[in-house]
């Protein structure tokens, strides 16, 4: 029986070329639809009461031009924009005291309402992304760095915050106030706001081809800064390897190219920059002055009231400020419709666990596992063979050593009977089952892994070794400790089980975290036990007890050993050697000796440690 499954394609964040704002691209806010639909109503009256704040920044806008005009000419008269009689200084100052209260509270209420409808929203976004990250399939995780994946659930949701604390209530409050600011200004002088309105597409045309070349250097510049960042990334993983090459200078000088650039584009960004805020501020002030000047003619020809001048003054600094945010902000939102794509892109991935809530049912692997004609290509590498037509049989409680050299297709056949990847054709069975028909972490759950370089979690010695069985109590991870010979260097830390590790256990021995590899495999009680021995990089005090700790773990379960030594091959039930793709002989130590075959030569090559 043969099964085929294609393997899903992983786009990458970078994948395909970035494009301009577009108003299409605002349908990215529809793939946000069920963060956002419970929080409509709070939306809508975030809305409101935005509006209304909107509204009362015109109104103070008109009651400082009244002011203006009181105080200039001592003048009494009404305020057209709600009919009230301005007296004297006094009555415009308690009106605009009042107004300023009321903008104060309707800005208060709103930063609230928008701040708790967006950390509700990104709670549930956060904890989906991350459900989404931990349940995706390897092939995911191969195709992938772990910068760029951090990078989806800090850097990307932290801009989506952005936008919705702010950039888009900013959006709407500069609409607001363009627009209500035009009306009210054509109200005190069309002709004066149609010299206003003239200067607006010159400036447009100028923000659109400015925005454009440097939408195009921020690309640039953040490429660059990805780019330092993995080298950080790299060195700061692999340190103990830059340090014993002496390698610090090449790492430097990579670093230094990407900072060195870095550099020059912010720079070419800064000039351009310099030279739009330049023209911007040339075109504005000589604008205004234009305004001014016209304004004054009015006035003496007594066709406009000097508060109704200052009002237009005002409201003109206000409509064109609000005008050159707009620029920023369709930046800003631009750059959140870019960060929903990606975080999105992850969360509506399919994965191989859909519910991480849903129970998981209890299933017995206490059977035969058999691996019968299984093709298998790695997704990244999809026209190199690793396996063809493999068949292997896992009796229930045999111990099956697998030999052979590298790249014979070991630990592929180790991340198969993991369920880490799916066989291209061929099928793994539980007893007659297949294993697809399984539920994958019913089916884990009855597995244990103990790989070959262990990477412990930075918490203590106790988090890490009950990972096994989150719920086990200290009793019983004290007696999986002893059973793996671990006990002993536990005691003597001065914390004993609350030692911490370090990051990725770097504080232990490599044989003290393989110990608390197997004590954690021990306290889960596998059913199948993988292991890709690690004993050749030990001495021979540590390799005695690891072995020892390895022999009590696989005690009565079926195991799978990738053997690197041949004291453990003399003591499997029975030993497969793999060559290209395939198990070319099956048998115990001496059996497959007397053959003199590939196993034979293998031995007498010293590529199993003695």
């Amino acid at each position: 029986m043969a099964h085929g499954r294609p393997h899903p394609s992983f786009a990458t964040a970078d994948d395909g070329p970035k494009k301009r704002f577009s108003f299409k691209d605002l349908r990215g806010f529809g793939r946000m639809q069920k963060y956002l639909k419970p929080y409509v109503a709070h939306f809508a009256v975030g809305m409101v009461v935005m509006s209304i704040s909107g509204f009362l920044t015109l109104v103070i806008t008109r009651l400082w031009g009244q002011l203006g005009g009181v105080g200039a000419s001592g003048s009494t008269g009404q305020m057209p924009l709600l009919g009230l009689e301005m007296d004297d200084l006094a009555s415009v100052g308690w009106t605009l005291l009042g107004a300023l209260a009321i903008q104060s509270f309707f800005s208060f209420v709103r930063v609230l309402l928008f701040a708790d409808m967006t950390e509700k929203m990104m709670l549930a976004m956060r904890q989906d992304a991350f459900d989404a990250l931990v349940s995706m399939p390897m092939a995911f995780y191969d195709a992938r760095r772990v910068g760029d994946l951090n990078s989806r659930i800090s850097a990307d949701i932290a801009t989506i915050q952005d936008i919705f604390t702010v950039t888009l209530a900013e959006l709407f409050r500069g609409l607001i106030l363009i627009v209500g600011g035009i009306v009210a200004l054509a109200y005190f002088s069309v002709e004066l706001t149609l010299w206003m309105l003239g200067t607006l597409p010159v400036m447009m045309v100028a923000a659109v081809v400015f925005g454009r070349f440097i939408r195009k250097l921020s690309k640039q510049t953040q490429d660059e800064v990805a780019a330092s960042n993995i080298v950080v990334q790299d060195v700061l993983t692999a340190i103990v390897s830059v340090k014993s090459y002496a390698n610090e200078w090449l790492e430097r000088r990579k670093y230094g190219t990407h900072a060195a650039e870095i550099k020059r584009l912010a720079m070419r960004g800064a000039l351009w920059r310099g030279t739009f805020a330049s023209f911007i501020i040339l075109f504005i002030f000589g604008a205004i002055t234009l305004v001014i000047f016209k304004g004054a003619d009015l006035m003496q020809q007594g066709e406009l009231a000097s508060e109704h001048f200052f009002t237009f003054l005002l409201m003109t600094g206000l409509v064109a400020g609000s005008i050159g945010g707009m620029a920023a902000q369709f930046s800003a939102l631009q750059r959140g419709l870019g960060a929903i794509e990606s975080v999105m892109d992850i969360v509506d991935q399919d994965r191989e666990v859909e519910n991480l809530n849903a129970s998981t049912p209890e299933l017995s692997l206490r059977q035969t596992v058999t691996l019968t004609d299984v093709h298998f290509n790695y997704p990244q590498r999809p026209d190199v063979p690793v396996l063809k037509g493999l068949k292997l049989r896992i009796d229930a409680g045999d111990q099956v050593a697998l030999v052979g050299t590298s790249g014979a297709g070991k630990s592929t056949v180790a991340s198969l009977l993991l369920r880490f990847h799916e066989p291209d054709t061929g099928v793994l069975q539980v007893g007659d089952v297949p294993a697809e028909e399984l539920d994958l972490r019913g089916y884990r759950q009855r597995v244990a892994f103990v790989p070959q370089e262990v990477i412990l979690f930075g918490g203590d010695l106790r988090s890490n070794i009950r990972y096994g069985r989150p719920d086990a109590t200290d009793e019983e991870i004290i007696d999986a400790a002893k059973r793996a010979f671990a006990w002993n260097f536990i005691q003597d830390f001065p914390d004993g089980l609350d030692t911490l590790v370090g990051e990725r256990g770097v504080q232990l021995s490599g044989g003290q975290r393989q110990r608390i590899a197997i004590a954690r495999a021990i306290l889960k009680d596998p059913d199948l036990l993988i292991l890709d021995e690690a004993t050749s990089a030990l001495d021979s005090t540590s390799e005695r007890e690891v072995q020892a700790a390895l022999d009590e773990l696989m005690k009565g379960r079926s195991s799978v050993v990738i053997a690197h030594r041949l004291s453990t091959v003399k003591n499997a039930s029975r030993i497969c050697v793999m060559e290209d793709g395939r198990v070319v002989e099956e048998g115990r130590h001496e059996e497959l000796m007397g053959q003199g075959g590939h196993y034979a030569q293998l031995v007498k090559n010293q590529e199993l440690a003695g």
